[in-house]
């Protein structure tokens, strides 16, 4: 049955009428669909297929037969004859047609409109972005031409009870008790590439408002390091060239009268050896008022210098352990021919009138020159601290040969909430202390948390000698104990209890008992 199904499509295929120009080679199928009969047979079957006149007609058949058989075709795929012969109905096999490409519809003109008007809001966006780049970068070009400026400012609030003895009274009066301004400064400084400047003013002290550090200079410069001119401090002594913001007590040791002050002039200072010691160096003029001004024809110069090193430094640990030795001297010129010396306690009261007496007073002196040599040491060691010093003052007085005067101060504190005084290795002085908690600070969910700030207890015993020879300007002895709590690096609160011991030119064995107490904020 097969072999007559592909017997007669071979016919077909030699007789050039399977897959001719005009008509397809097709099979029937039953009503249902199927395949009448399935192909069947063997390879030589097959084989008798190729053996016909056309040779790629045989293939084409072979092909088919296949592929039907491979199709899984029923098997019903091909029919047997019956009784009478029926020719297979031939179905054209017509090759898919493939759709036209459909040509796109052309597009709305209000989406077109909505288009152009976004993509013109784009392009402005984009040259408005451009437009404030290059202002932005315009603007840092010209700021990085001009000199930056700062602020700064500082306020402290004092205030102080006094309990004399008789001799006390009988010397210096009655010591009204009272409150005042410390100090009321504001200051404004910056740069420019290497140049520097600071204008600052005091509204608290007698000028309102008294010239401080107001000078301008260099910085960086080969050699010389930081050069400046104008009105601030001489070189000289490590607690009068530790600012007042970091010093332990409400006040400076009584030997500070002899340490010169802010004056007008030229300084240069730099370090040496890989920063483990300072020098610094400088002219003035030896007795500036409290706007920077000094007028006279004779010598009314200083020269004053000071040279630091350390002897050890702990770098591991920041400074926590060091050893610091200096030493400081002026030559100068007196002023208007006289010189004088004279101290109050360990005390002020700001600018006010009347003001806590002088204890020891030289008087005027007739002079051409002084000198004032003074030693320091410093030593900390984690939370404890020493700090010590030595002044020693030779005057040329005119008519009573050479005079000397001199002071010595040591003091030791300790935190006892573990911080250590910071030290400044490029200027060799105290710098700002930073509690290691704040007594108040934010927390990262913008809550109030409390600590106890930095504590720090401390004492110190200073002496001055103003006798000798004809020149009877007294002796002072001070004890103080300090108390300091630091809220945080920038506010701080002070007491301190003072017993002052003096024997004035006019009266012995006075002593006054001095409690003091100072809020201060400063930055």
């Amino acid at each position: 049955m097969v072999l007559n199904a592909l017997a007669r499509l071979s016919q077909k295929v030699t007789a050039g009428s399977l897959f001719t120009a005009d008509n397809a080679f097709s099979l029937s199928l039953s009503s249902s669909g199927r395949w009448n009969q399935p192909i069947l047979g063997d390879m030589n079957s097959i084989k008798s297929l190729q053996s016909t006149k056309s040779r790629g007609g045989g293939l084409v058949a072979i092909v088919l037969a296949t592929l039907l058989c491979w199709g899984g075709a029923s098997s019903d795929l091909i029919a047997q004859e019956p009784a009478g012969r029926i020719e297979p109905a031939f179905v054209p096999l017509v090759p898919p047609q493939i759709p036209p490409a459909e040509v796109p519809a052309a597009p709305d003109a209000a989406l077109l409109d909505e288009l152009n008007r976004l993509r013109a809001r784009l392009d402005s966006l984009e040259a408005d972005q451009n437009k404030r780049a290059s202002l932005e970068k315009a603007k840092k070009a010209t700021e990085a031409v001009k000199p930056t400026m700062k602020w700064s400012a500082q306020l402290q609030t004092d205030f102080y009870t006094f309990d004399q003895n008789p001799e006390s009274q009988a010397a210096y009066g009655d010591i009204e008790n009272g409150v005042d301004f410390r100090r009321a400064r504001t200051a404004l400084f910056g740069d420019y590439k290497l140049s520097e400047y600071r204008i600052e003013f005091d509204f608290a002290q007698s000028g309102r408002p008294t010239f401080l550090d107001v000078y301008g200079g260099l910085h960086d410069v080969p050699y010389l390091g930081r050069v400046r001119f104008g009105h601030f401090f001489e070189p000289f002594s490590m607690e009068r060239m530790t600012s007042n913001r970091y010093t332990t007590f409400m006040e400076r040791a009584i030997t500070d009268i002899f340490a010169p002050a802010r004056n007008t002039g030229v300084a240069s200072n730099n370090t040496w050896d890989d920063e483990q010691g300072t020098w610094s160096f400088g002219a003035f003029r030896s007795d500036s008022d409290h706007y920077g001004d000094e007028i006279g024809d004779n010598f009314e110069t200083a020269l004053t210098a000071r040279v630091t090193r350390l002897l050890y430094y702990d770098d591991a640990c920041d400074g926590r352990d060091l050893w610091h030795v200096g030493a400081s001297y002026s030559f100068r010129g007196a002023n208007n021919e006289v010189v004088r010396f004279r101290a109050q306690p360990e005390a002020r009261e700001g600018a006010a009138s009347p003001n806590v007496p002088f204890f020891v007073d030289t008087g005027n002196i007739p002079a051409d020159t002084f000198q004032i040599v003074d030693l320091e040491t410093a030593l900390i060691r984690g939370p404890f601290s020493i700090l010590a010093e030595y002044v020693y003052v030779p005057v040329n007085s005119q008519s009573q040969g050479t005079l000397a005067f001199d002071g010595w101060f040591a003091q030791a504190s300790y935190f006892l909430t573990g911080e250590h005084r910071p030290y400044n290795k490029k200027l060799a002085t105290f710098d700002r202390l930073i509690p290691k908690t704040e007594f108040i600070r934010s927390g990262s969910d913008s809550s109030l948390n409390s600590g106890p700030g930095a504590w720090e207890i401390a004492t110190r015993v200073s002496h001055l000698n103003l006798n000798d020879g004809p020149v009877h300007g007294g002796r002072i002895t001070d004890w103080t104990i300090g108390l300091n709590w630091y809220l945080n690096p920038y506010l701080r609160v002070t007491t301190n209890y003072i017993y002052s011991m003096a024997n004035s030119p006019t009266v012995d064995g006075t002593a006054t008992n001095i409690f003091g107490m100072r809020a201060g904020f400063e930055f």
